[in-house]
């Protein structure tokens, strides 16, 4: 997320919540004797669910136990967020340079490592300025070993509009960056286009991978602006009359944590094959473009639904007006409006997470007046559509402000007949509805039923703030789908529900799966509900297609056993779905490793598990480990001994190549709250026996590799830092040089790495004077007492520069950021490789992609030669023949780019 301005308008609720925070999230950081040792256990919830008897079911149940610990993770939005605003209030203070907080969200942690000193809030200016400067410098191509263009002083009139035609080269050796994969994964995905003539021609926007589109029908993708100012895709259109005119907003809205904030709308005028800015929505209205639509009328007008509220333009996107102010109501979610007839209406729903409602205004490029025409009490995030065959009926899903099980969860769907009057809403189904899974549109569907189905205990997962679609069946307007954790249909007006979609099953085994968490659903331009029932789904995992979206879905009538379909027991011939992920390679990495043939790898990702591919096999990837993921290792000696993780102190090791995984954290007696969001540790590169973590206490063990694991592995080897760890970097020429950087700009040395105790007293430095989040550290692999380290927050008036090297073990510190028109730009850094062949040859991976220096870091160059504006998290050389650099991306997947 790139906006930390808690909205206006915040619920009594999350003040309280946020107060009954203060006394943790200010507090010091625990020291480790505050914790007992029970606390490592694992969660008491996964062991309650006893496998089932049945071999699918208790396939299906494993995969079950897998998930539960991502799903308990999420935290509940107001919890959240109450977490962020007492963060926040902390960094205003003079108390706040030495407080603080849990930062166990996505959202806290993106935060934390980009935020400069005495800020709250990152500005558009911070990134549209840094890809100005990055559009002028040279380009350098790996491949090639040279600079292969000059710098710029003029880019594109001087914008940040740049070519974004397809820059992501898949070919040989002889190219450039090769994208690597994921591409049969997918992931977050809230746009999605199909050409309403040309059905094979779709377009697919990634809220932090861009935009791509598909030639044949959704079998592979290609990317299409991987170098415009933003590529944080959250809605698409096309221009029914050119469809050579397209637009996409960008910024995901929703207050979910891992967000990244948009820089307006893009239009492309040749078929999305280029995309360039609006100038006119560089502005604070259009951080966040939740929907646009486009009046019948008009091409000229169209409608954006925006974090502050309604924006209309007139002329096409060259001006815009507010006007529907949703400011004070946490901005405005959803737009829907009429295409069958002259005097048409334009609906809005504006809300979240206090009292909502839906409005509605004549299309007019006129004055207009909005009217408030339903708002029943409770209603939060509300989702609206318009029934193709009858546009006089319009559906409404709202999610629940109430306090009680049903919190964010399911409020009511709803119908008007009357194009949405007020007083012509009626409800179709509540969440007291005698049927119980009628209740469950907007919940974790197995959760809320774990008892009846003899899984556990129910537990509540509400998500209708953040994943909460409708749509209707284009020829029939009693068949309406919504899309909430799991896909669910009705056949008789919204009255009763079955459900359509299982996240928890197999992947690529049970056709009954599709990934959790959907965002919309896009109907075959030649749908009829007979000879063409094709319907598209995008969700947290992608995109997925049902060739048949009037097949029978699944419905649990009361009471739910544990032979209900809800737990498991589909019945044959239902709704099946098929990933259409192909070359779609989005994936959010938090971190990466290769093993030593450089031809597989493996990383930790946002929402998608730890998933793992090989060269060649771009679309080939496996998950082998579900939840969120985070840092990863291997033994290079015995590749089937991996470790990963999963959010704060959850670190497990599989000594089967992934199959299984048992905790690998005993012996860490900190407080959870000292951990990070993603938690690094490391490996000595000179024995994978010994590894290193730590949330604000250097821990060390030298039994990594012991078989059978040891119980209690980890042990104290240094006193308390009263900061959190944030990085390592050990000495390939010393395993006694161990570093660790920390999330308050100091860096922490010793040179007693094998033997140092808790009583051992680690040196102490700063790169940069203020209060700065130290994202990697990099030792020289030639020189023992060179060291290099890569900072992620903005520059502030008390301290800049993003990347420091230090010639003496880290005693003292020097800025190599650079200068003039071959200085890296500002925006947060967060991995540097050394060329082990010529240490002059720097690579540095930044929020907007990565940049190279051959000179020891006194000049830089950019090196996008078939790579992405993206947030680049982990680079890796591999040193042998033949020679790669690899990039773990937040967004784009994997790539890497052979080296001379």
């Amino acid at each position: 997320m790139k906006q930390n301005r808690i909205y206006a308008g915040v619920a009594s609720a999350i003040a309280a919540a946020a107060l009954a925070f203060a006394g943790s999230a200010t507090a010091e950081l625990q020291p480790p004797t505050a914790v007992p040792q029970a606390e490592v256990v694992a969660s008491p919830v996964k062991a309650a669910i006893p496998a089932k008897t049945a071999t699918a079911i208790e396939q299906r149940t494993e995969y079950l136990k897998k998930q539960i610990e991502r799903k308990l993770n999420r935290k509940p939005k107001r919890e959240r967020e109450a977490q962020v605003a007492v963060w926040q209030s902390t960094r205003k203070s003079a108390e706040g340079k030495v407080a603080f907080d849990q930062p166990q969200s996505a959202m806290t942690h993106f935060l934390e490592k980009r935020l400069a000193e005495g800020s709250t809030a990152i500005a558009p200016t911070d990134y549209t300025e840094g890809l100005n400067q990055a559009a002028q410098m040279p380009v350098y191509s790996t491949f090639e070993g040279r600079v292969v263009a000059p710098a710029n002083p003029n880019p594109s009139g001087g914008s940040v509009v740049v070519p974004s035609g397809p820059s992501s080269v898949t070919g040989g050796l002889g190219s450039n960056w090769q994208a690597l994969g994921p591409g049969n994964i997918g992931g977050r995905t809230r746009g999605l286009l199909i050409h309403p003539t040309t059905p094979n021609i779709m377009w697919a926007g990634g809220v932090a991978g861009g935009i791509w589109k598909s030639t044949d029908g959704g079998n592979s993708w290609v990317p299409k602006a991987d170098l415009v100012v933003n590529i944080a895709v959250n809605s698409l259109i096309l221009d029914p009359r050119n469809t050579s005119n397209l637009f996409a907003g960008t910024g995901e809205g929703f207050f979910n944590g891992d967000a990244v904030r948009g820089a307006g709308i893009l239009a492309s005028t040749d078929g999305g094959e280029t995309w360039s800015q609006l100038p006119a929505t560089n502005t604070p209205d259009f951080y966040y473009v939740q929907k646009i639509v486009m009046s019948k009328g008009s091409s000229q007008r169209m409608y954006a639904a925006t974090r502050t509220g309604v924006m209309r333009t007139n002329d096409g996107g060259a001006t815009w007006t507010k006007v529907l102010d949703g400011t004070s109501v946490n901005g405005c979610m959803d737009l829907a409006i009429q295409t069958d007839r002259s005097l048409a209406r334009v609906f809005a729903t504006c809300g979240t997470f206090v009292q909502a409602a839906i409005w509605r205004a004549l299309d007019t490029s006129s004055a207009q007046t909005w009217a408030s025409v339903f708002s029943p009490p409770n209603m939060g995030r509300t989702s609206l559509a318009l029934a193709p065959s009858n546009q006089n009926i319009i559906y409404a899903m709202a999610s629940s402000n109430e306090a009680g099980n049903f919190r964010d969860g399911l409020l009511a769907v709803y119908r008007s007949d009357a194009s949405g009057a007020a007083g012509s809403w009626n409800t179709r189904v509540t969440n007291t509805s005698a049927t119980t899974l009628n209740r469950h549109l907007l919940s974790n569907p197995v959760f809320a039923n774990l008892s009846a189905c003899a899984f556990g205990t129910t537990q509540f997962f509400n998500q209708g703030w953040y994943d909460n679609s409708l749509a209707v069946d284009p020829v029939d307007p009693n068949i309406v789908w919504a899309g909430g954790i799991d896909m669910f249909r009705s056949n008789d007006g919204g009255q009763n529900w079955g459900q359509a979609s299982h996240w928890w099953f197999g992947r690529g085994i049970d056709p009954e799966y599709s990934h959790a968490d959907n965002h919309g659903v896009v109907f075959h331009p030649q749908y009829n509900g007979t000879t063409n029932k094709i319907m598209y789904s995008h969700s947290d995992g992608g995109i997925s297609m049902t060739s048949d979206a009037r097949a029978p879905v699944s419905f649990s009538p009361d009471p739910i056993s544990g032979a209900s379909p809800v737990c498991g027991n589909t019945a044959p011939g239902v709704v099946a779905w098929q990933g259409k992920n192909n070359g779609y390679q989005v994936s959010q990495f938090w971190h990466g490793a290769i093993y030593p043939d450089g031809d597989t790898f493996f990383g930790g990702t946002q929402d998608n598990g730890t998933l793992r591919g090989q060269s060649g096999a771009p679309d080939g990837w496996n998950e082998i480990k579900g939840g969120d993921g985070g840092y990863v290792a291997l033994n290079p000696n015995n590749t089937n001994m991996l470790w990963a993780e999963n959010t704060g102190r959850s670190l497990q090791r599989s000594a089967d190549g992934g199959v299984s995984y048992v905790n690998f954290i005993g012996g860490l007696t900190e407080a959870a709250g000292n951990y990070l969001f993603t938690l690094p540790f490391a490996q000595d590169p000179s024995d994978p026996n010994r590894m290193w973590i730590g949330g604000a206490l250097p821990s060390r063990t030298t039994a990594a590799t012991a078989v059978p694991a040891p119980a209690t592995p980890w042990t104290r080897a240094g006193q308390f830092f009263a900061t959190r760890i944030s990085s390592w970097g050990i000495s390939p020429l010393s395993s006694n040089r161990v570093y660790a950087g920390t999330q308050t700009g100091t860096v922490f040395t010793t040179n007693a790495g094998t033997t140092a105790t808790s009583a051992t007293v680690w040196t102490s430095s700063k790169p940069r004077p203020d209060t700065n989040y130290v994202s990697s550290i990099t030792p020289d692999p030639l020189l023992l007492t060179t060291v290099y380290a890569t900072v992620s927050t903005f520059n502030s008036a008390t301290g800049t520069g993003h990347v420091f090297k230090s010639t003496d073990s880290g005693a003292t510190w020097t800025n190599i950021d650079g200068t003039g028109a071959t200085a890296i730009p500002n925006v947060p850094a967060f991995t540097i490789a050394i060329d082990p062949t010529n240490t002059q040859r720097l690579y540095v991976g930044t929020d907007i992609g990565v940049f190279v220096s051959v000179d020891g870091g006194a000049n830089w160059a950019r090196e996008n030669t078939g790579f992405a504006n993206v947030i680049v998290e982990k680079l890796l050389i591999k040193d042998t023949a033949p020679r790669y650099i690899y990039a773990f991306t937040h967004g784009r997947s994997v790539f890497r780019a052979a080296m001379p």
